[in-house]
């Protein structure tokens, strides 16, 4: 079976200023997610993709083959958890997609245009000192049973309801 999408997207032109989301991932466990998330940013045209968190722990052979050709086109780093906002540009908003009482829901809310999504551990969420430097919080609306959802899916849903709010087709 052969794929249509390199002539459907050819002709269908978005348009792009070069200032994407940049996704930040606070200390991710699972190699595959991390791989996941970079072919997501290159997907959806982020600046790039930050993993908070100690890189000799995790397997950078697994991350790029999960990732594929995008990891070699976007740019993508471990920062320490300290040192990780210095390395987010001037005038980017940083938005957490993390459910709590202060999250609104995201399909209801006006993203900030230049915005770093920050996207908690696989198992423990988002730790308090990272959520303390959030200006914003956003969850997902989910009407199932199961109202958790894994780290790369819930990356793909924040970023293409920005793609939605801020890329215009032109045809």
């Amino acid at each position: 079976m052969q794929t249509q999408s390199n002539s459907l997207f050819s002709s269908v032109k978005y348009c792009s200023d070069g200032q994407g989301p940049i996704i930040v991932a606070d200390h991710l466990k699972s190699p595959e997610n991390m791989g996941h998330i970079i072919r997501l940013a290159s997907n959806f045209g982020c600046a790039k993709v930050l993993f908070l968190g100690d890189s000799t722990s995790v397997r950078h052979s697994k991350i790029k083959k999960v990732a594929g050709a995008a990891a070699g086109l976007v740019e993508w780093e471990f920062c320490d958890i300290h040192h990780w906002k210095g390395r987010i540009p001037d005038g980017y908003v940083i938005c957490a997609i993390e459910t709590s009482e202060r999250s609104h829901n995201l399909a209801d809310c006006v993203l900030p245009r230049k915005v770093a999504f920050v996207l908690g551990n696989e198992i423990h969420g988002m730790s308090v000192e990272l959520m303390e430097q959030c200006a914003h919080f956003y969850h997902i609306p989910m009407i199932g049973t199961i109202k958790s959802m894994n780290v790369s899916q819930a990356c793909a849903v924040a970023l293409y309801e920005w793609v939605r709010q801020y890329s215009h087709r032109h045809f």
